[in-house]
């Protein structure tokens, strides 16, 4: 990682081309992802059938799924019976065991701790018997252990729909095969696509500002952007390529003091 110097010659305050997601540089230009984000919220509010609670959105890789699903998790949404509707994000590829999933849900709610798994699962329920608050869970990526998410998805059904689920998989993923007997439960199936052409130059130069950049066209020229972006059509390739093409153009230009180090990226 650069130093506060580094990025300070660069006109930035932090890194534009991390490789994690920060809902702080999601751009809303995207019209695909703002469809996305759309349909989750009508999703969200949506009672009429408290059976159908699973949604799943299915999109390309490198299409940005994790940060739609992170943004989306952080969204504050509120009932309309003056409750509180909690988001929890999981990436679902760094869930080890099925009690990190129960005990992340009890960070969400705030409630003390358990060494069973049952208390666990009793203790969210009496959580949300008690008021009009609601939880939202959100997997990026296939649902690992689908146990305690069936009894968590069954008991909604029961009690009007107060816990929904919302995963997001890579679209050629066959989705009975990753949700398996969550099937019963699935309500909603919504494919996105790649942003297209014009909506990656203006997403990359949105990033470069947002990272304090107030002139990101000086580092990456429209014509450079044009080219990148017809040779790489996934969010996290046009990254990866506008990462290298500053680090090549500024080591040429400053090949011992670049504040594009190889570091950088």
């Amino acid at each position: 990682m650069p130093d506060s110097f580094d990025l300070i010659r660069a006109n930035f305050f932090e890194n534009p081309f991390q490789r994690y997601a920060d809902t702080r540089y999601f751009y809303p230009g995207v019209s695909e992802q703002r469809k996305v984000l759309n349909i989750a919220s009508d999703f969200v509010y949506q009672n009429n059938d408290p059976s159908k609670n699973l949604g799943v959105f299915a999109g390309p890789s490198g299409g940005g799924k994790s940060m739609l699903a992170m943004k989306i998790a952080q969204t504050h949404y509120s009932t309309q019976q003056n409750g509180q509707i909690f988001g929890m994000y999981m990436n679902t590829n760094t869930l080890t065991e099925p009690r990190h999933f129960l005990m992340a849900l009890i960070e969400t709610l705030s409630l003390p701790s358990s060494r069973s798994n049952a208390n666990r699962l009793d203790s969210i329920f009496e959580r949300l018997q008690e008021n009009n608050d609601q939880l939202l869970i959100v997997l990026d990526g296939p649902p690992v252990d689908q146990e305690y998410l069936t009894q968590l998805l069954e008991w909604s059904v029961e009690n009007n729909k107060k816990i929904k689920t919302l995963v997001f998989l890579q679209d050629i993923n066959n989705v009975t095969s990753n949700i398996g007997s969550l099937s019963q439960f699935l309500g909603l199936y919504v494919p996105f696509r790649q942003p297209t052409q014009h909506e990656l130059i203006n997403l990359l130069y949105y990033r470069m500002f947002a990272a304090g950049n107030l002139n990101p066209q000086t580092l990456i020229s429209r014509e450079e952007m044009l080219d990148l972006t017809s040779k790489h059509s996934s969010i996290s390739d046009c990254m990866n390529a506008a990462a290298d093409l500053n680090r090549v153009k500024a080591e040429k230009l400053t090949p011992k003091t670049s504040a594009f180090d190889s570091s950088f990226f």
